[in-house]
């Protein structure tokens, strides 16, 4: 025991030194350049200037962005034509898997609103619902799902309910459904409130029908942490996959589901394969800015790019960033500029072909229901991948 807890202290001190490293390398690259090469034969282009730390999104085939600079607007990423489309400011940006649509998100007075647009800008549908929505994602062309929560207070404690809307615009009502519930101490809710009014950050795998989310634990004997939970929309079986602490900035699927992304709120992000236990990849960057390229082979953290083993790409300190879905280019907001990041490589394919799918989704079925282990899963994968 004695042998684990040093080896344990020794991990952690080896965490925390290269965090100070990344952080003090990017100290020194607070925005990218307007023009130029980055490592990896990588190369940024500035596209627009926007309002700093405002949501933003990019069309599927990368040729749109959704930002907000003094209103709502689409920017058309190869010419760099702005079109106005709104004045307010969006809490949240998501488009369409086609982007045909484009979501956005506002808040007002303890209500929600959502609204859709077309691809040239066209309000199509609004709805607003009596609920703290604070994330957004599309599940199909047709449908939107919006995650939330709901607080009430009591003497002894805070219950908190982490819930999720459906919504298909201009066929039906917005339904909801609670998703989990659970008691927070009153000096745990008003120490971690801030936090905890970020939601539970939904990513949805459209290919698979998944979507993760956290929601807040709070034991009597220890710490607050989030719990990162994976739903089976068809059926609504969950599956509880790790631990992080309340600073986390939540997950990130891959395109196929068989991957996220996470920082665990300890000052680590972590690539892990959710169906196997894997844990794929470490870096020592606290995860506050995460995104996954699709097809799972990059990703963004805390201003670096990482692909594979390699040392990170530094870019910028204050960045939020997203993929193209064929992976290959990153929108990076930083400060005042949104910036095009181009020559990522790919990998090949991001979803599995139509017959390996339909097996992955019997065996992920299996396992939310618990007929099969995580060392089951892995080992099953590894014959429908070679048979």
């Amino acid at each position: 025991m004695g042998n684990r807890i040093r080896e344990f202290k020794i991990m952690r001190l080896t965490s925390l030194f290269f965090t100070l490293l990344l952080l003090i390398m990017l100290a020194g690259c607070t925005t990218l350049p307007v023009d130029g090469s980055l490592p990896y034969g990588l190369t940024a282009q500035q596209i627009t200037t926007v309002e700093s730390g405002a949501a933003f999104a990019v069309s599927p085939d990368g040729a749109v962005a959704a930002v907000f600079s003094s209103g709502l607007q689409l920017v058309h990423i190869p010419t760099k034509e702005r079109h106005q489309i709104g004045d307010e400011k969006p809490d949240a940006l998501a488009w369409s898997p086609l982007g045909y649509s484009l979501a956005a998100l506002y808040h007002t007075q303890g209500k929600s609103r959502i609204v859709i647009h077309d691809q040239l800008g066209m309000k199509m549908a609004e709805q607003t619902v009596n609920d703290e929505i604070t994330d957004i994602c599309w599940l199909s062309e047709q449908e939107i799902a919006a995650g939330g929560f709901r607080v009430k207070n009591y003497k002894f404690g805070t219950n908190f309910k982490s819930i999720l809307y459906r919504w298909q615009p201009g066929i039906n009502l917005p339904v909801v459904t609670e998703l989990k519930d659970s008691t927070l101490r009153p000096a745990s809710f008003l120490k971690w409130q801030s936090l905890l009014a970020k939601g539970p950050r939904l990513s949805a795998s459209m290919a698979s029908g998944h979507i993760a989310y956290l929601h807040p634990i709070d034991p009597p004997l220890f710490a607050t942490y989030y719990k990162i939970t994976i739903r089976d929309l068809a059926t609504g079986v969950e599956i509880d996959t790790v631990n992080a602490g309340l600073s986390t900035s939540g997950a990130k699927f891959s395109a196929d589901g068989e991957l996220l992304l996470y920082g665990d709120g300890n000052g680590s992000v972590l690539l892990l394969n959710p169906w196997s236990e894997e844990q794929l990849k470490t870096t020592a960057t606290p995860g506050k800015s995460l995104a996954l390229s699709p097809d799972g082979a990059t990703w963004f953290a805390d201003g670096a790019v990482f692909t594979g083993d390699r040392p990170p790409a530094l870019l910028a300190t204050n960045g939020q960033a997203a993929f193209t879905h064929d992976s290959s280019r990153l929108l990076i907001s930083s400060g005042s500029t949104l910036y095009q990041v181009s020559g990522i490589k790919p990998a090949a394919g991001s979803l599995f072909v139509p017959e390996v799918g339909e097996k992955v989704a019997k065996l992920r079925s299996m396992r939310l229901q618990g007929l099969i282990s995580a060392a089951d899963y892995k080992s099953s994968m590894k014959r429908i991948l070679n048979p």
